[in-house]
């Protein structure tokens, strides 16, 4: 695996943070603006205030050593500070606060947003690689930091324009500070540095740590895997390898938090006596009578200011490049492309049912040095109905997965009514491909309606069609039965909402997979939590429904494959048999034949 950067360059660090800023403006502009010139301004405050506080208290002690005791000047001082209290202590601390909030407020929402595009841009492909899986993880965790970076190159900004000033005015009584001030600084940054870098790549590098604890805590806040965990008792089993993982991960982050502060126990006495001894140099001033008591209160907030800022203006740099190295890996995620290129034919919503060749296909799967399949060839003709049998493992799910371009074959091609299928526009292709895998989607913060309407949303909904597609899955008569009929939502969890059985999520499945109604079907194992019953009815529906389809079906039941045009027996990627069901159980000692006469025989006993 490509070693994590611990540093980016400067060029590396412009463009994560002009990607970051265009991100927010995009979100916001005004609010990107006013957070910008409201963190600068606030963070003058402190020197803005100190010379004020100077003036008034300057002017204080020369009234008071007046007869007369006249205090109109003292008005226009106090006149200024409450100016300043309204403007600069409360509008500025306002607007920031507002603008903030608001771009907080905002990105939980398109961060979010902007990743799931991104992810389902991608395409699954990418989303099975290991190497990919660890980097959208660590995007999903730090994509939030990205209004931290965005922060700390304000305050960056801010720093320097105040370290400029705080140094402006130690020059002009003590220069010399300022060279021992900047040495100081640099020292104190060199283990917080250190230290800082050793948090973050003790993050880094068990990122694949955390996530397999998350997969146990997931697995003990799931519904569906909660059920086996209690009644196996594996409650404690992943209780202990979620908390053996963060003990060990916790140990390590407070030990390094321990060290941290160690050291900065010592830095900060040198940090003190270096300050004092710039108070003595300013007390000295004041004695002689070279300055006046407001310039003593002045200068020594001057010498605080410049120290803090300039340690800060260091943090802030190594703040940046710490989160940039973060929003580097979205910069990465963002950059990213499909496995392969989309194609630029476009195919039109078929009339007519497609034609389908597999030319002298080889594939493996990304990583794997094992082929699935080598010099594969099949055909299945226009509205040919062709199911395809075989033990786990034969390659059956991936000639689906081929065909639905989730994958790209290794060598040879597949063609879609004599075109390369790699060559047509995805989203066209798309449009004429109808599957449902054995893993169907089902969404229960939708209605029934919803749901089945998921499966063609390019089109308003057609409620008469809905219905058909449910009566064809044979899920109309228990939709009837609910309180709100197609309007139920499907989860307990949400008011109004039921519990569906696992038979009926599969049925309104095929639900949506009829109300598609594609030119090209498949199944893949799509009735596994459906009764034989059901089952029966709703492929005798797809034979019916499908006449002018082409359609292909993986299923281990014999009862639903024999009513196909042609049946094809795969083993370890190649076509071993291939006719209907009576050419086929007719084959003394064939493959097909063997594992009809056991089913048939499970189904006697």
């Amino acid at each position: 695996m490509e070693e994590e950067k611990t540093k980016l360059t400067t060029k590396e660090l412009l463009k994560v943070m002009l990607w970051t800023f265009k991100l927010y403006f995009k979100m916001s502009p005004s609010k990107t603006i006013i957070l910008i010139l409201t963190s600068i301004i606030g963070r003058l405050r402190s020197l803005m205030y100190s010379a004020l506080m100077a003036k008034v208290i300057d002017e204080l002690v020369r009234v008071s050593l007046t007869e007369n005791k006249d205090i109109k000047e003292l008005y226009t001082y106090i006149m200024i500070l409450l100016l300043y209290y309204i403007f600069v202590e409360g509008l500025i601390d306002n607007l920031y606060n507002y603008s903030s909030r608001g771009l907080r407020l905002i990105d939980r929402s398109e961060l979010e947003r902007l990743m799931y595009r991104k992810l389902h841009s991608l395409g699954i492909q990418n989303l099975e690689d290991p190497e990919t899986v660890n980097l959208i993880q660590r995007c999903q965790t730090w994509i939030y930091d990205t209004f931290s970076l965005l922060n700390d190159f304000v305050i960056f900004l801010s720093n320097i324009i105040n370290t400029a000033i705080a140094g402006a005015v130690i020059i002009s009584f003590f220069p010399l500070m300022i060279p021992v001030l900047l040495v100081l600084t640099i020292i104190k940054f060199i283990p917080s540095s250190h230290f800082m870098k050793k948090d973050f790549h003790w993050q880094i590098d068990n990122t694949e740590g955390k996530r397999k604890a998350s997969y146990s805590s997931y697995n003990l806040t799931n519904a569906a895997s909660m059920q086996e965990i209690s009644i196996v008792g594996a409650f404690n089993y992943f209780d202990k390898k979620y908390s053996d993982f963060y003990n060990w991960f916790n140990a390590g982050i407070l030990k390094i938090n321990k060290d941290r502060e160690f050291a900065n126990f010592f830095l900060n006495i040198i940090d003190s006596i270096t300050s004092l001894a710039g108070y003595v140099i300013i007390f000295s001033n004041f004695l002689i009578g070279k300055i006046t008591i407001g310039t003593v209160s002045f200068q020594m907030r001057a010498l605080d200011t410049f120290s803090n800022s300039a340690q800060e203006i260091l943090s802030s740099i190594l703040y940046m490049n710490e989160y940039a190295i973060k929003m580097n890996d979205l910069v990465t995620l963002f950059e990213m492309k499909p496995r392969f290129e989309d194609g630029a034919i476009k195919l039109p919503r078929l009339t007519e049912p497609p034609q389908i060749e597999f030319i002298n296909v080889s594939f493996k799967y990304p990583n794997s040095d094992k082929f699935i399949f080598k010099n594969l060839d099949l055909k299945i003709a226009s509205g040919e109905k062709v199911a395809l049998v075989g033990h786990n493992g034969a390659g059956k799910t991936t000639i689906v997965k081929l065909l639905s371009r989730i994958y790209k074959v290794t060598d040879g091609e597949i063609r879609i009514n004599g075109i390369n299928i790699n060559d047509l526009s995805i989203d066209d292709y798309y449009k004429n491909l109808g599957v449902l895998f054995q893993d169907f989607n089902f969404y229960p913060h939708l209605t029934v309606k919803e749901n089945i309407y998921a499966g063609k949303t390019a089109k308003e909904i057609d409620e008469k069609d809905i219905i058909t597609a449910s009566k064809n899955a044979d899920a109309h008569d228990f939709v009837q039965e609910y309180e709100n009929k197609y309007d139920q939502i499907m989860t307990e969890k949400l008011k109004g909402g039921i519990r569906p059985s696992s038979g009926q999520q599969q049925k309104i499945a095929i639900s949506r997979f009829f109300y598609r109604n594609a030119p090209l079907a498949v199944f893949d194992e799509p009735t596994a939590a459906i009764d034989a019953v059901s089952e029966y009815k709703i492929f005798n529906k797809i034979y019916g429904f499908f006449t002018k389809k082409t359609v292909i079906i993986i299923s281990h039941r014999f009862s639903t494959v024999r009513n196909a045009d042609r049946i094809i027996v795969l083993e370890k990627g190649k076509i071993v048999e291939e006719g209907t069901h009576r050419e086929l159980v007719q084959k003394e000692d064939g493959k097909y034949k063997s594992a009809y006469d056991l089913q048939a025989e499970g189904y006697q006993s």
